[in-house]
C-alpha cells in the first residue's frame, strides 16, 4: 500500500468521524466489529470473539506456543484487532492476521527480548494485552500507521522482520525496532 492510499484513507476516516456522533443522537448504536481472522502456523480460524467458543478460539491462537500456556486476550485488544481488520476488508483486503506472538510468560518473553513490564505478560488474571502480528498483503508500516489511527495503546514498529505490535494500554506511544 502506498503512502498516497494511507493518507488518502486517514482523510476518508476523519470525514467519517462525524457520523459517530449523528448515529448516537438518534439513538443508533453502531456495531462494533466482533469477528476476526487469525492465522499462527497451521492453525488458522475466522472467529466471532463475542461468542463464549470464538473467544475461546482466539485465546489458543494467542497463546505461548513455547510454554504451551493460553492466557485471556483482553477485550479491548481483540476489539482493535477486529476494528483494524473491518478497516482492510472496507478497502478490498480481507486477509488473515498471522500471529507471531500474542500472551507470553516470563521466561518466554526474556527469549523473545521483550521487555519486563510487556503487555504480552498475562497479569494475575492470566489477562494480556498485546499481539504481534503481519499479513502478506500489507506492510508493517501501514498496519502500523492504522493501528496508531486508533490511539488504544502501543504500536511498535518492526519492519525490518515485517510485523507490528499492538498492544492496548491508556498511554498511547510508538516506538520503532533498533
Amino acid at each position: 500500500m502506498l503512502r498516497r492510499d494511507f493518507l488518502r484513507l486517514a482523510v476518508a476516516a476523519a470525514a467519517i468521524a462525524p457520523c459517530v456522533g449523528v448515529r448516537e443522537a438518534l439513538g443508533q448504536e453502531a456495531a462494533m466489529p466482533t469477528v476476526l481472522w487469525l492465522r499462527r502456523g497451521k492453525d488458522q480460524a475466522r472467529i466471532d470473539f463475542a461468542t463464549p467458543e470464538g473467544y475461546r478460539a482466539a485465546a489458543y491462537l494467542l497463546r505461548d506456543v513455547q510454554a504451551a500456556f493460553t492466557g485471556s486476550p483482553h477485550p479491548a485488544l481483540l476489539r482493535l484487532l477486529a476494528w483494524e481488520q473491518a478497516w482492510l476488508s472496507a478497502y478490498g483486503y480481507t486477509i488473515p492476521f498471522v500471529v507471531h506472538s500474542g500472551c507470553r510468560v516470563a521466561s518466554t518473553n526474556s527469549r523473545e527480548g521483550g521487555v519486563q513490564n510487556s503487555r504480552h505478560l498475562p497479569n494475575q488474571m492470566g489477562v494480556f494485552r498485546a499481539v504481534d502480528f503481519s499479513t502478506r498483503e500489507i506492510s508493517a508500516e501501514y498496519l502500523g500507521r492504522l493501528a496508531y489511527l486508533a490511539r488504544q495503546g502501543g504500536v511498535g514498529f518492526y519492519t525490518q522482520r515485517d510485523f507490528v505490535h499492538n498492544d492496548v494500554d491508556e498511554r498511547v506511544r510508538t516506538w520503532r525496532a533498533r
